[in-house]
Order: C-alpha cells, then sequence, then structure tokens
C-alpha cells in the first residue's frame, strides 16, 4: 500500500459536496482540508505510478510476442441510445453479414433476442433455436470462431433469463459487516501510524466503518464509497493510493454490505431491482465485448456485487457462466516435460583421489564420477510438481592397507538422487532428497606380509580371504554411507540455491505488482504425466477477467503462453495517464527504465539511430501500409516537440482479434508552435505474423474516429511515424543459470477472441 501527499484538493472536496449524503459529510470534508493544508507538501512525481503499469504492460507484450503483439470491433457505442430503444450492445463480430455468412436463419433471430422489448416468451424460444444452430456449426473450420463467440454470449443470455425468474428473492445469509469492520479496521491502524494516513482515515470517514452496524451504517457506506470514487481531480500519486487493492477491496466489500443492507416493500419492488441489476450486467458485460471500457467493466462488477448481495438464489445461477466466460484466468503457461529437462537437465564428471580411513584400513586411489541430472513430471491436479533426479556412476580404484593384508578393489556404484519439486501458486517447494545406490566392488588382489613364507603363507591368505568375504557387506553399507554423505548435501545445496532465488524472485515480482495495483488475485498450478502449466487471473475489484481458455494441443517439446486482453487492459488502468499530458520522449524512457527493472536486463524499446532514420529497415509494403497520404513536403518535415494528451476514460486500451493487435488511443496531440489537436479515438491495427523465422509487426492504416479530415490526418501522422513495421527474431535465448541457454523458437503466433497465443520450442 503506498501513501501519498493530500494536499490541492480544496477544489476536489467542493466540486463533489454535493456527492455526499448529509451535511455532516460535507463538514467532515471540509474540516479535513483544514488539517490537510497545514504543512502537506506535494507528490513526488507523476512517473511513479504510471512507470509501474507499462511495466505490466509490455512485459507482457514482450514475453508473449518475443520481444516484439482486427480490425477494431467498432467505434464506441452509444449505450445510452442502445438502452432507451431496448437493444442490447452488439459487438461486429455479431453484425448481420457475418451472421449471414453463417446462415439465413440467425441474424433475424439475433435481431429479435438482442431487442429487451420483445416478450420473455418469445426471446426464449428464439434462444432455444439459437443454441441449438449454434451448437450445430463446426467446431473446426471458418465457422469455429463465430461459434465459440455465439455460445458464449447466448449461455450468458439464458443465464440471465433464468436468475430473473428464481423463485427466492430472499437476503443472503453472508455477515458482510462483520468483514467490513475488520477490513476498516486493519486499514485504519495502518494509516494511522503512517505519515498523512490520518488525512487520509479523516477524508473517507473510515472511522464510520470500523463501528458495529447500525441504523446510520447506509449513509456511512454511501460517504465512503463517494469519497472514493471521487478522484477525477487528484494527482496521480492520490489516485494511486485510492486505487490500491487494500482501499478498492474495502470498497467492494462497502458496497455488498450496503446492497445487502437493501430491503423492499414488495417482492414486486425487489424483482424489478433484480432486473435493473441483471441488465447493468449484461448491458456491461456485453459493451466490455464491444469495447473493452472500465465504465463497462465497473458497471458489470457492481452488478454482479449486488446481485450475488441481496439475491444469493439468482447468483448461484448465473455463477458458473461468468466464472468460466467473464470471470475467468486470463493468463496460462504451459511447459512439456522435454523443454524444462533442457532447461534444468544437466552433466558433469568429477575425477579425484582416494585418501581416507574405512573400518579401519587406509585407503588411497582415484576415483571419477560421472552424473546426469533429469526431470520427471508428476501427475497432480492441484499443483506443479516433477521429481529431479541425479543419475550417477562412480568409478573408483582403490588400496586398503591394514596389516597384515593389502587389498586391491574396483568399484562400480550406480546412485540416484531424487528431490521433488512442487509449486503451488504461491512458492515452490522442496522435498527431502532420497537416495538410492547400487554398490559394486570387487577384489583384484591382495597379499599379506605372510605371502613369503612356506606355511604360514597360506594360512594367512586363506584367512585374508575369509576376512574380506565376511566384510564385503559392512564394506559395502560404508561405500554408500559415505557417498551419501559425499553426494546429498551438495545436490541440496546445488538445488536449493536454485529454487531460493526463483522463489525470492517471484516474491519481489509479485510484490512490485501489488504495490502497483496490477499483481494476479489467483495463482493456480498443475501437471500430467508430460506436461506442467499455470494459470493466473489478474482483475482487482472492478475488471473483468478472461474467457475460456482456447483449446491448445499440448506441445511435445518446448511450451505455449496464452494471454487474454484483459490483463494488459487491466494494467492500463493502474497507469493512470487518464487526463494527463505526457511528452512522448518520457513515455519511451520510462518504458525501458520498467521493463529493465523488471526483467533484470536492459530493455530498448526505441530503435536504434541508424534504423530509426533508415526507410530501408522496414519492408516496403509495411511502409505504405503504415504512412497516412501526405505531400513530401509534410513527410520531410523535421519532427517537432510531442506530447500526448490522454483522455480522462480509456486512454490506452488493445484488443487481440483476427490476427492483429490493435492499439486503441484516446489522445489529442500537443507540439510545439502548433494548436492542440483534441483528443479523438486513434485505432492502430498491427498485425502480427510469423515468417522466415522472424516475428513481424506490420501497422495496417491508422484510423482516428469521428474527427474532420484534417485533424484526422495529422493525427495519423503524429502516430504513423511512431508505429513502424518491425521485425524480431522468433528465436529466443532462455537462460536457466548464468552458465546455460536454450535456444527455443516460436512456431505460432494467433490472435483471436481476446487471447494471443504463442507457441515454442
Amino acid at each position: 500500500m503506498r501513501l501519498t501527499d493530500f494536499s490541492d484538493l480544496r477544489e476536489i472536496i467542493d466540486d463533489n459536496a454535493e456527492t455526499h449524503p448529509s451535511d455532516q459529510a460535507q463538514q467532515a470534508n471540509s474540516d479535513c482540508y483544514k488539517e490537510i493544508s497545514v504543512g502537506s507538501t506535494q507528490p513526488s512525481g507523476l512517473w511513479t505510478q504510471r512507470r509501474t503499469a507499462l511495466q505490466v504492460l509490455f512485459t507482457a507484450a514482450v514475453l508473449l510476442t518475443a520481444s516484439a503483439g482486427s480490425q477494431w470491433l467498432a467505434a464506441r457505442s452509444d449505450e445510452g441510445d442502445a438502452a432507451a430503444q431496448g437493444v442490447l450492445p452488439r459487438p461486429r463480430d455479431m453484425s448481420a453479414e457475418t451472421l449471414d455468412a453463417a446462415g439465413p436463419e440467425f441474424a433475424a433471430r439475433v435481431e429479435t433476442l438482442w431487442n429487451t422489448q420483445t416478450p420473455v416468451d418469445e426471446r426464449r424460444k428464439v434462444l432455444t433455436e439459437l443454441q441449438a444452430l449454434t451448437s450445430a456449426l463446426p467446431a473446426d473450420g471458418p465457422q469455429a470462431p463465430l461459434r465459440q463467440r455465439l455460445l458464449r454470449r447466448l449461455n450468458l443470455l439464458s443465464a440471465t433469463m433464468d436468475a430473473a425468474a428464481v423463485a427466492s428473492l430472499q437476503t443472503s445469509t453472508t455477515d458482510y459487516s462483520a468483514q467490513l469492520q475488520s477490513d476498516a479496521t486493519t486499514l485504519v491502524a495502518a494509516l494511522n501510524t503512517t505519515p498523512n494516513g490520518r488525512l487520509w482515515v479523516d477524508y473517507l470517514a473510515l472511522n464510520g466503518l470500523t463501528q458495529t452496524a447500525d441504523s446510520e451504517t447506509p449513509a456511512k457506506l454511501s460517504t465512503f464509497i463517494a469519497r472514493i470514487s471521487a478522484m477525477d481531480e487528484m494527482s496521480a500519486e492520490q489516485q494511486g493510493f485510492l486505487l490500491s487493492s487494500e482501499v478498492q477491496d474495502l470498497k467492494a466489500a462497502a458496497e455488498s454490505a450496503l446492497y445487502h443492507s437493501r430491503t423492499f416493500a414488495s417482492d414486486d419492488e425487489a424483482r424489478q431491482e433484480l432486473q435493473l441489476q441483471l441488465d447493468h450486467l449484461l448491458r456491461g458485460l456485453l459493451q466490455n465485448e464491444a469495447n473493452p471500457a472500465a465504465a463497462a467493466a465497473d458497471r458489470a462488477r457492481n452488478a454482479w456485487r449486488a446481485i450475488r448481495a441481496r439475491f444469493p438464489a439468482a447468483a448461484d445461477g448465473l455463477r458458473p457462466v461468468l466464472n468460466e466466460h467473464y470471470l475467468n484466468n486470463n493468463l496460462h503457461i504451459t511447459l512439456s516435460e522435454t523443454l524444462i529437462a533442457r532447461l534444468i537437465s544437466n552433466s558433469r564428471t568429477e575425477s579425484g583421489k582416494v585418501a581416507d580411513t574405512i573400518l579401519g584400513a587406509w585407503v588411497t586411489g582415484t576415483q571419477t564420477t560421472s552424473a546426469q541430472i533429469t526431470v520427471d513430471v508428476i501427475p497432480s491436479p492441484n499443483t506443479a510438481s516433477f521429481a529431479l533426479k541425479l543419475n550417477g556412476n562412480t568409478k573408483s580404484s582403490t588400496v586398503a592397507q591394514k596389516s597384515p593384508a593389502t587389498v586391491w578393489t574396483s568399484g562400480d556404484h550406480y546412485f540416484q538422487v531424487q528431490k521433488n519439486v512442487v509449486f503451488d501458486g504461491s512458492k515452490i517447494a522442496l522435498s527431502a532428497s532420497a537416495f538410492d545406490v547400487d554398490t559394486n566392488s570387487r577384489t583384484t588382489g591382495f597379499r599379506t606380509r605372510y605371502d613369503d613364507m612356506p606355511l604360514f603363507g597360506g594360512i594367512a591368505r586363506n584367512m585374508a580371504e575369509q576376512k574380506i568375504a565376511d566384510s564385503k557387506a559392512q564394506s559395502d553399507a560404508e561405500t554408500a554411507r559415505r557417498m551419501r554423505r559425499d553426494i546429498v548435501p551438495k545436490f541440496d545445496q546445488e538445488v536449493g540455491g536454485r529454487f531460493t532465488g526463483i522463489n525470492d524472485d517471484l516474491q519481489k515480482t509479485l510484490t512490485a505488482l501489488k504495490a502497483k495495483n496490477a499483481a494476479p488475485d489467483n495463482i493456480s498450478a498443475r501437471s500430467s504425466g508430460s506436461h506442467i502449466a499455470v494459470s493466473s487471473r489478474t482483475i482487482g475489484s472492478g475488471r473483468l477477467g478472461g474467457s475460456t481458455q482456447p483449446v491448445l494441443p499440448l506441445p511435445d517439446e518446448g511450451g505455449a503462453l496464452q494471454v487474454h486482453e484483459s490483463v494488459l487492459n487491466n494494467a492500463l488502468d493502474a497507469l493512470r495517464l487518464h487526463g494527463k499530458v505526457v511528452p512522448d520522449d518520457q513515455l519511451t524512457a520510462e518504458l525501458e527504465k520498467a521493463l529493465s527493472e523488471l526483467l533484470q536486463r536492459e530493455v530498448k524499446l526505441s530503435k536504434p539511430a541508424d534504423q530509426a532514420t533508415d526507410p530501408a529497415a522496414a519492408p516496403a509494403d509495411a511502409q505504405a501500409a503504415a504512412a497516412p497520404a501526405e505531400s513530401a513536403d509534410a513527410a520531410d518535415e523535421p519532427e517537432k516537440s510531442t506530447a500526448f494528451i490522454f483522455s480522462k476514460a480509456d486512454p490506452l486500451r488493445v484488443r487481440f482479434d483476427n490476427g492483429e493487435l490493435t492499439l486503441l488511443i484516446q489522445a489529442g496531440i500537443r507540439q510545439e508552435g502548433k494548436a492542440d489537436l483534441p483528443v479523438h479515438t486513434i485505432v492502430v491495427p498491427i498485425a502480427i505474423s510469423l515468417a522466415d523465422s522472424k516475428v513481424v509487426m506490420t501497422p495496417r492504416p491508422v484510423r482516428v474516429l469521428s474527427a474532420p479530415i484534417t485533424v484526422a490526418n495529422q493525427l495519423r501522422k503524429v502516430i504513423g511515424r511512431r508505429i513502424k513495421a518491425r521485425e524480431s527474431d522468433a528465436v529466443m535465448q532462455l537462460q536457466s543459470d548464468p552458465e546455460k541457454q536454450v535456444s527455443v523458437t516460436i512456431t505460432r503466433i494467433e490472435l483471436n477472441d481476446g487471447w494471443l497465443t504463442t507457441e515454442f520450442r
């Protein structure tokens, strides 16, 4: 949790006074300002918050596209107009033209189903017909994507209709107030011991949430929620604190408690409220699919929170559909046993002298040990598990001296050390090492000091031979004990050191992401006999997650990475670029710094100077596609100092579909010596493909929505100069330890239905 200065809030408090439900709340604001205005300092800077969100965004992009990521689904639809007409939001992948391609019977039915003013019975009938038609579409081939998208949305509509007709409207028995009180008390205690923390306690009226629930609790909850929500005019540092997981989780708990406290005069009134929340949920989800907007996601999550808190029976029917299609994991990593073995396996041979006392005999000689580490993935439904096996052989040639005999021995011992590695989603745990050895020693000769005596020589040799035979079991046991003593601690030290470092790095990364409100809220792992898989979900308290994981044939010799666009869009929300003016050169520098810190190596996102000015660095067709129409004089005009004027809503968004990464920029441009170009929606599609062992990123023509031609041309020119075609080597070097690199080659890149899938081997 980060705490920041609380200065410059006079205007915020005055402007938002009407949002607070009571005069008492307004007075609290006034009193709070008086305290704040004394001795407060300015925030340390905007870039502290900005750097981290971009760190998440571009880290994902770099990792997924090997240091390289649809046609945008439409201009933003006017949901208010659509709602007034009773029409649900509909993405362009469900346009009449697209549906006609699947069959003439689809389009008319979808029009009927999406019109909420159509009688419920008729919509249910059409829904059943569409579900049957959609299920009959081929699961493979050109119609498979449409089939998948239609089924997801039809399942959602079916679940909301069923929820609206649920018999029980009783309130949940969950004790939201007790959890709210506990969370609020914890946050207040932390703030009271932190500089400027007390000011936040007063402004957010947190003390009212630490008390036992009473008749005034709903008003207190409303005050708290309103003050957290009124952050548009706050500094980025202040917004960063209000968007921290601790505060946002408390807000979610307050909203649940507020919804839970609601009572209705009649069942009809309760059912109207349920229908209203279902409508908010449905429209928010569908609108987010049409265009991934924070407001749409907020609407959906708030509605879902209200339904869970106030109408548990309805929530029970909705939960499976939402968890599968809209709140699912949004990052998946799959690694084959073969690849893990390549990363971890190691062979070595060590030779040395032997000089030791064994069973009272002085033993000298030489030995050579050869060993190899192998990997064996272990089936586990709830953890990613595999066994590290050290298989080795020790060959020895020794001489043992103990009066009156000298014995020459040859050893050929096979051993195995096994240590199980288990990842449960939070840390890697190691089992104790199991050691097994098959000793094989052979006496190659012996003599006694009585060998030259005719009478006693034979007797002494017989006695020595019998002694050697009688002590073989004891000798082998001692050999095994000494091998365990010498081998296991060294193996434990090497393996433990490596995985301790991995755990430390993981925790540092998760801690850093949590501080930036971009950490996964859930990480799960599993393993089969041949693969391990790790999945995570990053959504926070007010955003959406992924859909059903795309079907992926398990890679035999490599791995796969699947990331949903929601990972990047949720990270962009933490960026807090909303309404900011950001110099272009600062943005690039901060990105490079953030990525370098996260990846622990130097990262350069900008092209080298020779490439940046060389027209031949990009394919001719790509340059033509990316360049807007402009005069020769304009093309040669030197670039002026540029800053982006970002929109207050959804300044940056990405979309994965139809083989393209589409960057949606809501921004204007400020250039030295020129009038500001106002904020518009700039659509930047970038096709990503593989060609000749290269990851090729080819910009498509930039589009500017709803802008005059002259403004659109200027914006396209500025953006076109910064979005260039790129090629990156499809071969990546994975470094498992300081002395070992493993080359993997990207063999597939696919962007479809919100998912980017990368396979490598």
